[in-house]
Order: C-alpha cells, then sequence, then structure tokens
C-alpha cells in the first residue's frame, strides 16, 4: 500500500478544515488583534497542542468512543459551548466602551509580551477552545474512519502525527502574526468596537448552536 498518497489526502483534508471560520479561527484572530505578537502566538499554539491531542486520541481510537459516550460526548460539547458564549459576551460588552487600549476582553490580559501570566491565559484560552470543540471529534473520527489505513507501519503514525503538528503551528501562527501587524493593528484600533462586536457574536451565535445541536 502507497502511504504517501494517504497522508497528503489527510494533510489537505485538514487545511481545509483549518481554513474554514469557527472558534479557532475568531479565538486566535481575536487575541492577536486585541494583544502583541507573542500573545497570538501563545493562543494559536494552544490550538496546535488540543489539535495534536485529539489528533493522538483518533489514532488511538479514543476519539471514536468517545463520540459513542453520549454522555460524556454532550457534556464536552455543553463545555465548549458555554465557554465561547462567556467569551463572546466579553467581546460584546468590550465593543461598548470607548476605551483604545487594546486587550483580551475576560482574561486579564494586557499588551505584555513578556508577561509570562498572560502567555499562559492567551494560551489556556486558544487550548480550551480547540480541545472542547466537538467538531474536532467529529472531524477526526470520521477522517480516520474514512481515510486511515488498517494496520499502518509505526512510522504512518509519526508522520500524520508531525504533518498535522506542523501544518498546525504554521497555519495558526501565520494567521496570529498576520493579525498582530501594526498595520493591521492600526486598522483594528479603528475598527475596534464592531469588529469586537462582530467577533463576540459570532462566538455566542457558535455556542448557542452547539447547546441546541442533538
Amino acid at each position: 500500500m502507497h502511504y504517501l498518497p494517504i497522508l497528503a489526502q489527510i494533510a489537505v483534508i485538514y487545511l481545509v478544515a483549518a481554513a474554514s471560520p469557527g472558534p479557532n479561527f475568531f479565538m486566535v484572530t481575536q487575541l492577536s488583534l486585541a494583544g502583541r505578537r507573542a500573545l497570538g502566538a501563545a493562543s494559536a499554539l494552544g490550538v496546535c497542542t488540543a489539535s495534536m491531542l485529539w489528533v493522538t486520541l483518533a489514532m488511538l481510537g479514543l476519539a471514536a468512543v468517545l463520540q459513542r459516550l453520549e454522555w460524556l460526548y454532550t457534556g464536552v460539547r455543553v463545555a465548549g459551548a458555554l465557554y465561547l458564549i462567556y467569551f463572546g459576551i466579553k467581546l460584546l460588552r468590550s465593543s461598548t466602551r470607548r476605551s483604545l487600549v487594546p486587550h483580551a476582553p475576560g482574561h486579564g490580559i494586557e499588551p505584555v509580551a513578556h508577561d509570562a501570566a498572560a502567555w499562559l491565559r492567551a494560551y489556556r484560552s486558544g487550548f480550551v477552545t480547540c480541545v472542547t470543540n466537538p467538531k474536532s471529534c467529529a472531524f477526526w473520527t470520521s477522517v480516520f474512519a474514512a481515510m486511515f489505513p488498517k494496520h499502518p507501519p509505526i512510522w504512518f503514525y509519526g508522520a500524520v502525527f508531525a504533518t498535522i503538528g506542523s501544518l498546525s503551528a504554521s497555519w495558526y501562527c501565520g494567521m496570529a502574526f498576520m493579525f498582530a501587524t501594526e498595520r493591521t493593528q492600526r486598522g483594528y484600533r479603528k475598527l475596534r468596537r464592531p469588529i469586537d462586536a462582530f467577533c463576540g457574536a459570532a462566538l455566542v451565535g457558535l455556542g448557542a448552536k452547539l447547546v441546541a445541536e442533538r
């Protein structure tokens, strides 16, 4: 069996999924806009870590087990939904304030790049958003059920892990850096309130959608 084409197909499907706007996208971009580059990168690395956790669970077959345990799956879904709604409400409240000092609503993150506590809070935000997203469980379960070969060699597991890890880090860190550039920051300061309102409403909507799903 030729494993490289299968690896390439998994990589392409992951990139398509990562490029689709969702909780991970809004979390990383908002923290990048509201803080400094290091904080955006920290949230991106949090998303990447959670993605790698989902990949590992999927390769071990645990993601499929989680999806079959309805009560546990529902708990993860509701927890993720409530977190998104909470963060979205903080952004909506931020959009009503006139302060021009960028910050990450609800997390107390000041724009100090070398503040370890702020970095950890940004990392946690990205990690929690991704790891509690039931779409990640469903995505990796379906991808591996449809594409992952039976009884692959050991190196293939490592190749999948390394490929998804590098793609996740490159995509989300690149996105964080793009939204943290000085030019983007200037535009954000001018449009901070409508941008915060839009991102907040989007996160609340995503959270409400997750709560309503069966």
